[in-house]
């Protein structure tokens, strides 16, 4: 209904139907100046408060799925036997491996 009072100027309101907010200037009848509403047929505000939800917990521990990581290392990738690897103490190149046209 309303929120503050001022001897001089009444009972402050904010209308529930526009939002605007005024002093019913001590009149009997709060009535909007913008719409025209009375206050004190504005609908009653619930005072309950809502009921609270049951949520889960959420566990971010990692599940274990499988072989550590460091196994993973002897099993080869699939398509990755059919693929030479590049080995940095063998394969070297020299700019004169690379054609003139990729210089």
């Amino acid at each position: 209904m309303g929120y503050m009072t001022h001897p001089k100027f009444g009972q402050r309101f904010t209308c529930y139907q526009c939002g605007a907010r005024f002093f019913d200037l001590n009149k009997p009848k709060p009535l909007c100046p913008k719409c025209g509403a009375d206050q004190k047929k504005a609908p009653k505000k619930s005072t309950s408060r809502p009921k609270a939800v049951h949520v889960e917990e959420y566990d971010d521990t990692p599940e274990e799925e499988g072989p550590p990581d460091e196994d993973l290392a002897d099993f080869p990738l699939k398509g990755e036997e059919d693929e030479p690897r590049f080995d940095p103490d063998r394969d070297h190149l020299s700019l004169e491996d690379i054609p003139e046209d990729d210089l």
